[in-house]
């Protein structure tokens, strides 16, 4: 029976992954593997294939996380554990390219000199022609047992030329898909029409040649969309190839796996569908999937397979919180694990909460509140905070947007995870009665966190419009146009003039043009409250590099305790940031003092007065203030981590280090860096075009500044490591 408490103090090191990526090795991912529906049944396929030897191709779904590349390395496992030497099972990812790119990761996981090891033995068979050096023979008999997959009289020439140490790399260059050499043409290979068709037969001739050799043939394509989605949606050529490959391995007796996004069949032509077996589709794991998981994992680690310090009710709703999908379960178990194990107590649900909220980035019942607030203020909307609609027996509903003069209105209600139907009862009772004191009333329902998809329909029933699960990108919009449609199902339901709905309707455009103005002045104010603390700072900075006369100012990174190159990287980032917004440039000239010799009046901040009145460019200025702050606290979060550990890093320190990182590429990641080049007038030149750079090189400078914050917790991790 598994223990309730934490793990015991000789078990320092964390069990699961911190990363929950599949890492392809010879003997399978390297970590715990829960038989689920969907490995069963790839597993009973693969095992119908190696049992009869009839090739097929079968096709592995599944959203991100889900489990596919763990799925597919395991399938090769097996087969290598099934066949042992007498098959041949190989792994590829497929590259955002075309099918010769392909065909080459291919070759250069076959290798060439395993491909002529392989011919070697094949001509010294014992069905081998009587005369083994007899070249002329060799062709022949290749070419008639590679009609199979290809007509095409070139491939045995260039395999019998293989075997030839004076013309191998000649034919090896061949194969690999460049133009025939002096020595193949005079042996009678001629250039390929098209290059791509060749490459695709190229892999269904070596599939062959292993598949006869070896008995048996497995391949695995992970990601298969990323060709199909290379130049955008596919069109005949790449249907047609895509085809004829799964044409050649399926000919040439091979097993070959197909994997990618589930968009990945809608991008698929009929004919193409039609050459494919069977489907596996990635499925979620429960509670039970999790558990197993867990003591598998710690079975490994430990040689005990227990429970704690989880248990079964918080494996239960981590399931459901992570919707099955296993990258989510294992890093969430990985930080859960820690977190227990420094608190010294088992996993509680809010524990839970609390990680899968910060791991997946996920707004608290407080945040979603503000969103709320925000949207109905921007909108110009009329509201009231946990208004109580019925009796005092009864809960405040969270927002009550009323009908002005009329005892109608609309209720925002809010709600956690939803997760078990006696929830969605006690929902659907809060409606009824909400309905029951105010009959002309609208209902809508946010979810601040997980609603599995039955429980949605079945609300949505109740509900005035289906319930809104809170998504940062999309929510504002969301909640804006329920509100504005409930409120007109409102105004329609209890016929209100039409005179009496413009002049609403001209109170909201009043109130959205206040709150407007409200939020003009208060940017004011903060940008007085950054205009102090620029001063502070600097004034700091003047004392810090007082140095003796005569002798230059250090560069910045000279004052970091960093590796000259790492301080360099963040130095680097807080430049492009300034130079592609060119809001600090600006606030700086807004508070310039006047020079003596400057004729007429100064800007006084004009020019960033009349930019910041746009909404889009407000939003832009709090991207690039947020991811200032960020690169700022990376690089002191960086700087403790160096002073504290760059003598002896243990592995436990090399850890923090990766969580650092990892924790500025994900809140980078999920920033909309898009909205600053709406900040491209803040960034323009003067009138005069001092800087002297026309808008061509501009917008290639804009492209570069941008992709410094992309990745810098790995280049900076990459630095420090590199010593």
């Amino acid at each position: 029976m598994d223990a309730i408490g934490g793990p015991p103090a000789a078990d320092p090191v964390n069990p699961f992954s911190p990363t929950a990526v599949a890492r392809v090795t010879e003997q399978g991912t390297g970590g715990s593997t829960v038989v689920t529906a969907a490995i069963r049944d790839a597993t009973d396929h693969l095992d119908d294939y190696l049992r009869t030897g009839d090739g097929a191709v079968v096709a592995v779904v599944g959203d991100y996380g889900t489990g596919k590349t763990h799925l597919a390395v395991e399938l090769l496992a097996h087969a290598r554990r099934v066949t042992g030497a007498a098959g041949r099972a190989t792994y590829l990812d497929a590259p955002g390219d075309t099918f010769l790119s392909l065909h080459r990761r291919f070759l250069t996981q076959l290798s060439r000199e395993a491909v002529r090891d392989l011919l070697v033995r094949y001509r010294t068979a014992p069905e081998a022609p009587a005369s083994a050096d007899s070249t002329d023979r060799l062709v022949l008999r290749l070419r008639e047992e590679l009609s199979e997959v290809t007509t095409d009289p070139a491939f045995g020439t260039a395999l019998a030329l293989l075997l030839d140490p004076a013309t191998e790399a000649a034919a090896w260059d061949w194969l690999s898909g460049n133009p025939p050499g002096p020595t193949l043409i005079a042996a009678g290979v001629a250039p390929s029409a098209d290059v791509e068709a060749t490459a695709v037969e190229a892999m269904g001739v070596l599939a062959l040649l292993y598949g006869r050799r070896h008995e048996r043939f497995v391949l695995v394509l992970d990601e298969l969309d990323k060709i199909l989605t290379a130049g955008g949606r596919p069109g005949q050529e790449t249907m047609a190839r895509l085809q004829r490959l799964l044409g050649v391995f399926t000919s040439a007796g091979a097993f070959l796996v197909i994997a990618g996004l589930p968009d990945m069949l809608h991008l698929l032509s009929t004919e193409v569908r039609q050459r494919i077996g069977p489907i596996v589709r990635m499925s979620a794991l429960s509670g039970e999937d999790v558990r197993t998981f867990i003591r598998q994992t710690q079975l490994r680690a430990f040689g005990a397979a227990r429970l704690a310090p989880f248990t079964v009710e918080t494996t239960e709703y981590l399931a459901n919180l992570a919707d099955g999908v296993p990258r989510r379960v294992v890093r969430l178990c990985y930080h859960l694990f820690q977190r227990a194990a420094q608190a010294g107590t088992p996993v509680t649900h809010v524990m839970v909460r609390e990680v899968v909220r910060v791991q997946f980035d996920l707004a608290s019942r407080q945040d979603v509140a503000a969103d709320v607030r925000r949207v109905l203020t921007q909108d110009g909307w009329s509201y009231q905070r946990d208004h109580l609609v019925g009796s005092m027996r009864d809960l405040p509903v969270d927002f009550w947007i009323p009908l002005e003069e009329r005892n109608a209105g609309c209720c925002v209600l809010l709600t956690e995870s939803v997760l078990k139907s006696e929830e969605v009862d006690e929902l659907n009772r809060r409606v009824v009665a909400i309905r029951a004191a105010v009959p002309d009333s609208e209902v809508i329902l946010v979810v601040v966190g997980h609603l599995p998809a039955e429980f949605a329909a079945e609300l949505a029933g109740t509900f005035s419009v289906e319930p809104i699960v809170h998504e940062p990108q999309s929510f504002a919009e969301d909640l804006s146009g329920s509100v504005k449609a409930s409120m007109r199902r409102l105004e329609q339901a209890i016929g209100a003039d039409a005179l009496t709905s413009v002049r609403q309707r001209v109170e909201r455009i009043h109130r959205q043009q206040s709150n407007t103005q409200r939020t003009i002045e208060q940017l004011s104010y903060q940008l007085d409250e950054i205009r102090g603390d620029l001063r502070q700072d600097l004034a700091g900075s003047a004392g810090r590099l007082t140095v003796t006369p005569g002798r230059q100012h250090a560069p910045p990174e000279a004052l970091s305790p960093l590796p000259g190159r790492v301080a360099r990287v963040f130095v680097e980032a807080i430049a492009a940031l300034d130079q592609l917004t060119g809001f600090e440039r600006r606030l700086r000239d807004a508070f310039a003092p006047r020079r003596a010799t400057t004729v007429g009046p100064t800007d006084g901040g004009q020019a960033l007065r009349l930019l910041l009145r746009s909404r889009d460019v407000q939003r832009a200025v709090g991207t690039s203030v947020v991811l200032r702050r960020l690169i700022e606290s990376f690089r002191n979060g960086v700087e403790q981590w160096y002073d504290g550990h760059r003598a002896n890093p243990q592995s436990t320190d090399l850890e923090r280090l990766d969580l650092l990182c990892e924790t500025y590429d994900g809140i980078a990641e999920y920033l909309p860096l898009f909205q600053l080049d709406t900040l491209s007038g803040l960034a323009a030149p003067g009138a005069g075009g001092e800087d002297g750079v026309d808008s061509a090189e501009r917008s290639r400078t804009w492209s570069e500044a941008r992709s410094v914050f992309d990745g810098l917790g790995g280049r900076v991790r990459q630095l420090l490591l590199a010593g």
